[in-house]
């Protein structure tokens, strides 16, 4: 009966040994006057409430819409307006149509569902260029901002599968050392 605990300590390590894939959004490089449309699949297996989302430089991200999955109606949140931004939904994929983007339309957009708990997908950064020299993009520290952030999580997973792997040695040579 002692023989099994070593096989079911390699399996029970190995479960609570998670890789982590950590990469960056994708960049969307416009010039200002440009249309945009942001996309993503609704993930819900029923019927709950979409939205999409906007962040500039690691402050408080704002919703800009949404809606219930099953109703047409769209809802637009902290003065984001129809005739700048439209969200629709066809077919189990989410868009978020930005007319005329300006350069303070730059951030992180993404777009996040709710049935029970709610789920955050499809990040993607807007760079907007401007024709005019004078005008700031927000977006000009999200690499600074994202960089260490994703360090921090590839360290943190790094460190956590060592201390895994550490403890499961330990038990294995003094299991071998019982025996």
């Amino acid at each position: 009966m002692e023989r099994i605990y070593v096989p079911i300590l390699v399996l029970y390590g190995f479960y609570l040994t998670h890789v982590v894939s950590v990469s960056p959004p994708p960049l969307m490089e416009v010039h200002s006057g440009e249309n945009v449309t942001l996309q993503c699949i609704n993930a819900l297996k029923k019927h709950g409430q979409v939205g999409w989302f906007k962040q500039v430089n690691s402050t408080e991200p704002l919703c800009i819409t949404s809606m219930w999955s099953s109703l047409p109606a769209v809802h637009y949140q902290n003065g984001f307006q129809v005739k700048h931004m439209k969200m629709f939904m066809t077919n189990g994929t989410i868009f978020l149509k930005i007319t005329e983007v300006d350069v303070a339309d730059s951030g992180l957009y993404f777009c996040g569902m709710s049935d029970n708990y709610f789920i955050f997908t499809n990040a993607t950064v807007l760079k907007v260029q401007s024709h005019k020299d004078y005008d700031k993009d927000p977006t000009e520290n999200y690499d600074k901002v994202a960089d260490p952030q994703m360090r921090i999580l590839v360290l943190l997973s790094i460190t956590r599968t060592g201390v895994l792997l550490c403890c499961l040695t330990i038990f294995i040579i003094i299991y071998l050392i019982r025996k």
